[in-house]
């Protein structure tokens, strides 16, 4: 599973991709309150690990697993900053083993980046295996029913943003295949200064999912569903996703 698009952004990621970390992980803990009362968690497609930092500022047990190298440089620099001991590791979903299985597995986004429904099948399979008995699975994906409309609306977008003396430009075009329900982003990204250039090609293409088909595959795996519900409670710009917990 080759994610370059994460690759060629990763020093940039935290700009260009804006999120709000605060109400997401008060969701997440609101979610861990009603289930489990351990504080480990596994961060799984953690990226430059913000939400992994937020979660370990909280008193949680983190350990932030990624599958590209170039986030996880990122995301170790940025608990360093703030000097939280997190514990990052290179893994794939599909196929990772921790240590020691863990009361929690968060991913956020990164099932939807897996686009064979097999490999959705191995990922879920390895997931159980790395929970400990009663553990609970947490994750969003895109949703199917709300996001294909805005993405028909919003085909073309430009965001920029400055770090330091550089300038930032992401634009971006997203091209939608309805009938596998697939989003594919295509655009580039440019960063310069007065004495400096750089421009990098982006492609990356995501799953949507609607309700149905997220329980269809979990009952395969034998997962038992808690609860799916429409995007973090407590996100203050709710985006078009299915948040699904689920148990061992």
């Amino acid at each position: 599973m080759k994610l370059s698009y994460y690759k060629t952004i990763a020093p940039y990621y935290d700009l260009i991709i804006p999120r709000d970390i605060k109400g997401i992980c008060d969701s997440i803990e609101a979610i861990i309150k009603r289930y489990r009362k351990k504080k480990n968690i596994l961060d799984l497609g953690c990226g430059t690990g913000r939400f992994s930092v937020e979660l370990a500022k909280r008193g949680y047990h983190v350990t932030g697993l990624d599958i590209t190298e170039e986030m996880l440089k990122v995301a170790r620099q940025n608990a360093k900053k703030v000097k939280i001991n997190i514990k990052y590791i290179k893994g794939d979903i599909r196929s990772f083993k921790l240590p020691k299985k863990t009361d929690v597995i968060w991913a956020r986004g990164s099932v939807g980046d897996i686009i064979n429904g097999d490999d959705v099948k191995r990922a879920f399979k390895n997931i159980g295996n790395n929970l400990s008995k009663e553990g609970i699975f947490i994750f969003d994906v895109r949703d199917d029913s709300d996001s294909v409309g805005k993405i028909r609306r919003s085909s073309f977008e430009t965001r920029i943003f400055k770090k330091g003396k550089k300038k930032i430009i992401f634009r971006f075009i997203r091209d939608i295949d309805k009938r596998q329900k697939l989003v594919t982003i295509k655009g580039e990204v440019v960063i310069k200064s007065t004495k400096y250039f750089e421009k990098y090609k982006v492609k990356h293409t995501m799953k949507y999912y609607a309700k149905k088909e997220i329980m269809k595959l979990l009952a395969k795996v034998k997962f038992k569903i808690l609860e799916i519900f429409p995007g973090y409670e407590s996100e203050k710009i709710k985006l078009p996703r299915l948040v699904a917990v689920v148990q061992k």
